[in-house]
């Protein structure tokens, strides 16, 4: 009876730690825009560079809702049976990745044509947002590596 329970025990925590070894940097990094964000948020109110600081905030809730969209796409893709895949599902979901690291560029050179700061914090929202979108193209380009071999593979 003993052994039964070590089994079934040993089996449920191999089989958990399997499942949390998938790779969420996508979904890590969104959540980390999302603390970002609500940094930012509090900041606003007593905050020189109001206007900065709001379009970094709608810059980090714009991301987010892209990447919330894409889990989204991801999860019907998911849905669909192997035989049944086909390179155009695989391109919507390019595509929206490229959007979305096109938008993410179009915010770093926002970022780096900011001139006048006034306040020292800002000038480390800024860093610390470029970061993020850096991270997050760096792990987009990773993702569309998977999706061309994925590509790749139902033409064979």
């Amino acid at each position: 009876m003993k052994k039964k329970i070590f089994f079934t025990l040993f089996f449920v925590v191999f089989f958990s730690v399997n499942v949390f070894a998938f790779d969420t940097t996508l979904f890590d990094i969104r959540n980390a825009i999302f603390e970002e964000s609500k940094a930012m948020k509090s900041l606003l109110k007593n905050s020189k560079d109001i206007i900065l600081m709001n379009s970094m905030w709608d810059s980090c809730v714009m991301t987010m809702a892209q990447l919330d969209a894409y889990f989204t796409m991801l999860g019907i893709f998911n849905t669909i049976k192997k035989e049944n895949l086909k390179e155009e599902a695989i391109g919507y979901l390019a595509n929206w990745l490229e959007g979305v690291k096109r938008t993410n560029e179009l915010n770093i050179k926002s970022l780096d044509s900011v001139t006048l700061v006034l306040e020292e914090e800002t000038k480390k929202r800024i860093l610390k947002l470029k970061d993020y979108f850096e991270k997050l193209n760096n792990q987009i380009n990773a993702e569309l590596d998977k999706l061309s071999i994925l590509k790749k593979s139902l033409k064979i």
